[in-house]
């Protein structure tokens, strides 16, 4: 899966559209920094699914869209397109067919990420799983960026191994089993959600059934309840719908008697309207004349008012013009004396302004002579801070070359302290490592007993196991029975509890029979001591073939009572009458006289007596034969019909369908309802029910004693088995114990000898260190001694400079000091003038406003005098006006005593027609207050009657007068039954809550129960097919990376003395015995140095020793293409010719993308794309053909580059 190319979008420098072809085997992107060179493997990562901002260089993953420029607005969208050739098929099955494969990723603004391959839109596990175990991916070991390749070889070993993870191809199997124990983890969840939900049915179960029951006897409760209460409900209905109509027809008369008095109230209303109105006209009369006097007054007041208020006027106007005459006077005086004032200072300003043109000459010649001064201070402050810089720069050489030195110092004391405590050390690892040889020998022993005793105990618990096994199948199978038969057991008896409950309240008999029959309810000997035996329905029993010809036969005998003798039915009978309970039937056991036999009956069809086909007590023959003697039972009825014709003689016929003929021609059938059958069947079912019952009940037994004695040998297996697994666990630790001690001991050994072997390399390396540290304390030294002669020189130039610049600051001073005088001169004179010319024109603004107030005030005396004049006329109108007015308000008062006489008399005569009303109104209020009264009761009798039709609706959900008929036939609700009421109320009330829905739940909740035992199985079967897979996986993976580890080991061996010319290296794994998490140590030695810490090597050793890693993984699986940024950086130009040459020997199995500074690699390139930035922020490709018959140069903005 080679590139073949790469196209970009909107993504970071890279706004318009551009297109690399990578055609060659080794491809070069070189440009200066900031370029956006890493732009494009950042493009790589990201179209491969990188999801981590920080990878990408930015803080947010909306930082790779072009965000614009100076020339440039920002772009909406980034995307990357990434063409594989698929040449080798190393692609994902699904895509395999493929010869190419294209893999886009698209970002906008709004944050809308798109991923496709081939165009098809996908997920971006679709995009992770194209890549896993190629060496290809947004973090494989095919991509080393800047700072990874150091990272490599500093990286913790956990960190380093999934590099080695990857190359081995085990990385698939690593993301599986996450998911796997994921999901192990989900599905035990699951099962212990399951778990509880099945002991919380379990407990459920148990009580639905008792509650069902219950709900069985509520039922019976609430329907008798029903009956009766509809029973008196009807009767209640009746008498209140009769009281109804007789306060219906009350109101009825009552409303003619108020509609007779109303009449005459609005005779008598219309001639009291009459003088009422008349009444009105002599009060308007009154009103008018009266109004006529109030305008006369109000008018006399009006005009007395205007006349006082127009002398005032007048007043007003004589005092305005005084006091304008007065004010005019002054103003005069003030002109004349402003005028003179304005003169004087017009000539003040002419000398100010002259002034001011003299002192603003002389600031400035003094201004370019301060700017003079201030320019030499300048170039006297630059030569001073160039000698302080040249002072502060020795200084600074002889601070850092007295801290190197004395870092010197101190690092050739700590070196000379760690010199003594390795030697210490040295000692102490020769003495512990003999220790632990004679450990080792001691646990050995040790271990191969208990190995002995282990195998021991392993067959016995195999054994143990095996009967556990086969106890614990009987025992479910047992359980399975036990179950069964008690589910079968209880529906058993729960019916024929059921059909017993109803026997003993005789449902479907008469009101006599039952009775009777419930008054010895609870004592039967009571009841067989007063001779009363049972019903004919108990007496007697059929197959299920003959129960309709029987119910036929018998018909309403069925329910007879069967009595010891006469003397025990005349009892029987005189207490229903006195207790007004009914009426029964009674039979004697053993009639007086036998039914007359009749001949047989034969011929088609004919299947015998009935008598013949029953079962009874023997001492029950003589009452059976009397009942049933002469009864011939027929196949069916039209048979039946044949017989009746062809032997008129014949007894009764009864066919198997039930219908019946009798001899003189009866015949009875239909579509009646069975219910003598129906009582008969009940009856031979709850016989069928306890044979059933007893059976099941004994089968349960036994199998519930079996079950206990399973349960006693399981557990005497179990605990054989708990102690044999006691006993091998407490084993199976001791040797785990002993071998981890083993372990512990050998890698302690181990451990020793490799510090034992650093230890002498850290001496050696310290000595030599040692002597380094001597000669550059030396140096450091010498260094110092010259900085100091330097600082002096320094210092006696800065002395010379300073003078300088004191002396032309204090001329400065000076020259300041003179400006500011000539500045406060010229200051002064500016403001005297300004302070004239604001003088000035105050004085002109105020001659301009006495002028205007001159001219108001005399236009104000010649108004007063026209207004003068004006008043003194209106006064003399109104005072003619009052005259007139005065006289008619005299006449007007006049007029309204004479209307108000006439008024008073109309008034008294309304009086008494007004009396008259008043009683009418007083008669027709009695017969209102009998019709409300009426009214009152009609509404309660119809709220009465309409609650209680609530109540049954609501109570009962019948409409009561549709079913009226149903009950006006029976007797009228007595004491009794309202007690029967009360009683059934307290019955329920005791039975406290009811669970209707007990059954359906019973039945619902079994079923939910079966399905979470199968659910909780398939759970259990998943985990352990999830426990087997991590198992596969854990295996597969170990012998992967253990053959990878050790191919790619061997590959380091081998490359890295070829990388350094000399030297060697090693892999080793920090916990070889836990391969799949054990960390991945780098041991390496560069030529003519000891073995030791990578952290002690440079940046160049580091560099190369994690090159020669990265191509020993290459060499031992080859990614498809390999992109490396600046991993040459630390080289110098002979490591780099190494490195170069060691990528060419690779290109035949790999394709690798380059970027560099290095002038040495480019060489080895076959094809160099050069990034600029023309445009600040906008990154261009121009591409240099190095190798091949075409060579040349094209820039390549917005087009492919090929």
């Amino acid at each position: 899966m080679k590139i073949k190319k790469l196209e970009i979008v909107g993504f970071k420098s890279f706004v318009d559209r551009t297109v690399i072809n990578f055609d060659h085997d080794v491809t070069g992107i070189v440009g200066p920094n900031g370029c956006g060179k890493s732009n494009v493997v950042d493009a790589i990562k990201w179209v491969q699914g990188e999801q981590s901002a920080s990878r990408l260089r930015g803080k947010a993953m909306d930082d790779v869209i072009f965000n614009g420029c100076e020339s440039r607005g920002p772009h909406g969208f980034a995307e990357v397109s990434l063409t594989f050739a698929n040449d080798d098929g190393l692609a994902p099955p699904e895509y395999r067919e493929y010869a190419e494969i294209k893999v886009t990723r698209r970002l906008d603004r709004s944050g809308k990420s798109d991923y496709r391959i081939n165009g098809a839109a996908v997920r971006l596990m679709d995009i992770t799983n194209l890549f896993l175990g190629t060496g290809v991916g947004r973090r494989a070991y095919s991509i080393i960026e800047q700072g990874r390749i150091g990272y490599i070889v500093s990286s913790k070993p956990a960190d380093r191994r999934a590099i080695i993870e990857e190359a081995a191809g085990i990385t698939k199997f690593k993301i599986r089993k996450q998911a796997a124990e994921r999901k192990m983890d989900a599905t035990r969840q699951n099962l212990l959600r399951v778990t509880d939900i099945i002991g919380e049915l379990e407990r459920n179960l148990k009580s639905l059934e008792r509650q069902a029951q219950k709900a069985e006897r509520y039922k019976n409760y609430r329907a008798e309840q029903r009956d009766l209460e509809l029973h008196v409900a009807s009767f209640r209905y009746l008498e209140l719908f009769g009281e109804q109509k007789v306060v219906a027809h009350r109101l009825t008369t009552a409303s003619d008697t108020a509609d007779t008095v109303r009449q005459a109230l609005r005779v008598r209303e219309a001639e009291i309207e009459a003088r009422r109105a008349e009444l009105q006209l002599v009060s308007t009369e009154v009103e008018e004349a009266q109004r006529e006097s109030y305008r006369l007054d109000n008018e006399v007041r009006a005009l007395e008012g205007e006349i006082k208020q127009q002398r005032q006027r007048l007043e007003d106007y004589q005092e305005r013009e005084q006091t304008a005459a007065r004010d005019l006077e002054e103003v005069t005086a003030q002109r004349a004396g402003l005028v003179d004032e304005r003169d004087h200072l017009v000539r003040a300003l002419e000398e100010a302004e002259s002034a001011e043109e003299e002192a603003a000459s002389v600031l400035e010649v003094e201004n370019d002579e301060l700017m003079r001064r201030r320019t030499a201070v300048e170039e006297a402050e630059r030569a001073v801070n160039n000698a302080r810089a040249r002072v502060t720069d020795a200084q600074t050489r002889i601070a850092r070359a007295e801290a190197v030195s004395a870092g010197f110092q101190r690092r050739k004391n700590e070196a000379q302290a760690r010199l003594n405590k390795l030697r210490d050390e040295r000692d102490d690892l020769a003495g512990r490592v003999m220790e632990l040889a004679q450990s080792r020998s001691e646990l050995d022993a040790r271990l191969d007993g208990l190995r002995s005793g282990r195998e021991q105990t392993a067959e016995r618990k195999q054994q143990v196991e095996d009967e556990l096994v086969a106890l614990r199948e009987e025992r479910v199978a047992c359980d399975a029975d036990v179950e069964q038969l008690r589910e079968e057991l209880t529906t058993k008896r729960s019916r024929l509890r059921s059909l017993q409950e109803l026997q003993q309240r005789f449902e479907g008999v008469g009101a006599g029979v039952r009775a009777l029959m419930t008054r010895f309810a609870d004592n039967d000997q009571e009841r067989a001591a007063r001779g009363v035996l049972g019903l004919v329905a108990d007496r007697v029993e059929s197959d299920d073939q003959y129960t309709r010809a029987l119910a036929a036969a018998l018909g309403d005998k069925l329910q007879h009572i069967v009595v010891d003798g006469v003397d025990a039915g005349l009892e029987a009978i005189g207490f229903l009458r006195e207790a007004g309970k009914g009426r029964a039937a009674l039979v004697p056991r053993t009639p007086r006289h036998q039914a007359t036999q009749t001949p047989a009956v034969h011929g088609p069809g004919v299947l015998g007596r009935l008598v013949d086909r029953l079962r009874f007590a023997p001492e029950d023959r003589a009452l059976i034969e009397h009942l049933l003697g002469d009864v011939t039972v027929v196949n069916s009825f039209d048979e039946a019909i044949a017989l009746h014709r062809s032997q008129p003689a014949h007894g009764l016929l009864v066919t198997l369908s039930g219908e019946r003929i009798e001899a003189d021609g009866t015949i009875m059938g239909g579509a009646e309802d069975d219910s003598g059958a129906h009582m008969l069947s009940m009856k031979r079912e709850m016989r069928q029910l306890d044979v059933e019952v007893a059976d099941l009940t004994a089968r349960w037994d036994a199998r519930v004693a079996r079950q206990g004695e399973l349960r006693t040998a399981i557990a005497q297996r179990q605990a054989e088995m708990d102690s044999a697994r006691t006993a091998a666990h407490d084993a199976e630790i001791a040797i785990v114990s002993i071998e981890k001690d083993l372990r512990n001991i050998e890698e302690e050994s181990s451990r020793a000898r490799r510090r034992n072997e650093d230890v002498a390399g850290e001496v050696e390396d310290l000595a030599y260190n040692l002597e380094q540290a001597e000669d550059e304390e030396r140096e450091s030294q010498r260094e110092i001694e010259g900085a100091r002669d330097t600082e002096l020189e320094a210092e006696q130039a800065l002395g010379a400079q300073t003078n300088v610049l004191e002396d032309r600051r204090y001329a400065v001073e000076e020259q300041s000091a003179r400006v500011t005088e000539v500045r406060v001169r010229a200051a002064q004179a500016k403001e005297r003038a300004e302070g004239d010319r604001n003088a000035v024109d105050r004085l002109e603004r105020s001659l301009t406003e006495l002028t205007h107030r001159h001219e108001r005030l005399a236009a104000e005396i010649l108004a007063a005098s026209g207004h003068q004049e004006r008043v003194k006329g209106l006064i003399m109108d109104a005072v003619e006006g009052l005259s007139v007015s005065t006289e008619q308000a005299m006449r007007a008062q006049e007029v309204l005593a004479e209307v108000r006489v006439r008024y008073d008399a109309a008034q008294e005569e309304m009086g008494h027609h007004e009396v008259e009303l008043k009683e009418l109104r007083a008669q027709i209020e009695a017969v209102g207050s009998s019709v409300n009264e009426l009214k009152i009761r009609s509404r309660e009798l119809e709220l009465a009657i309409s609650h209680l039709l609530e109540s049954v609706t609501e109570r009962h959900e019948v409409n009561l007068p549709k079913i009226l008929t149903d009950y006006h036939a029976r007797e009228l609700p007595d004491a009794t039954m309202l007690l029967r009421i009360d009683e059934l109320q307290k019955l329920i009330s005791r039975m406290g809550e009811i669970n209707l829905m007990a059954i359906e739940e019973f039945e619902e909740k079994n079923g939910r129960f079966q399905y979470m035992a199968g659910q909780r199985a398939d759970l259990e079967d998943a985990l352990s097919q999830l426990e087997r897979a991590i198992r596969q996986m854990n295996k597969q993976s170990r012998e992967m990376f253990k053959e990878a580890f050790l191919s790619i080991n061997e590959r380091f061996k081998r490359i890295y003395p070829e990388m350094f010319r000399g030297g060697k290296a090693e892999l080793k794994l920090t916990d070889p015995d836990n391969i799949l998490e054990s960390g991945v140590d780098i041991i390496a030695q560069p030529p003519g140095k000891r073995l030791g810490s990578l952290e002690l090597m440079s940046g160049g050793e580091k560099a190369l020793t994690a090159v020669a890693l990265i191509f020993a993984i290459f060499q031992y699986k080859p990614s498809p293409f390999c992109i490396l940024d600046e991993v040459d950086a630390p080289l110098d130009e002979a490591n780099i010719s190494r490195f170069a040459q060691a990528i060419r020997q690779m290109t035949a199995r790999s394709q690798f993308i380059v970027i560099t500074h290095s002038k040495r690699t480019m060489e080895y390139t076959d094809v160099l794309y050069g990034v600029t930035m023309e445009q600040a922020g906008i990154s261009k490709l121009v591409a240099v053909e190095l190798r091949g018959e075409r060579s040349g140069m094209m820039e390549v903005p917005a087009a492919a580059v090929a």
